[in-house]
């Protein structure tokens, strides 16, 4: 056998590092928060009666600044991911700070849908861990 055709029957190198489906996780989660975010947005900014504010809500506020603050950071969050799939370190930084005031806000939103609310704190733990444990290994795949 000659060199070419042991080349062709060797298997790919296989060494990215597994960890790196944490970035991938992170970059994916990222993007689909910016498509919920996207959807927030235009909701209450279209139909603001969709949206309900009970006596009980941490905090009250006006639906179209709001509105217009999702559609803002769905457009970060899809830039960011972008970016993270590119292996950009600002695209680490600004996603782990975005996932960390997202984190926050979703104490706003507590009252009207817990369960929801922490589940996103959760995801947003995970993608805090993926971009700032892993990060640096999405340049590997």
């Amino acid at each position: 056998m000659n060199h070419d055709t042991q080349a062709e029957l060797d298997p790919p190198d296989m060494s990215a590092s597994p960890a790196s489906g944490w970035v991938v996780f992170a970059g994916v989660a990222l993007a689909l928060a910016a498509s919920s975010n996207l959807v927030y947005g235009i909701t209450m900014l279209v139909n603001s009666d969709w949206i309900v504010i009970t006596p009980e809500a941490l905090v009250r506020f006006d639906l179209t600044t709001v509105g217009v603050t999702y559609l803002i950071f769905a457009a970060v969050k899809f830039f960011v991911a972008l970016g993270v799939f590119a292996g950009e370190l600002w695209a680490r930084a600004v996603g782990i700070t975005i996932a960390a005031l997202n984190m926050l806000t979703q104490f706003a939103f507590m009252s009207l849908y817990p369960a929801w609310s922490w589940f996103v704190i959760i995801v947003d733990a995970v993608i805090i861990y993926g971009l700032a444990v892993h990060g640096d290994e999405i340049g590997d795949l």
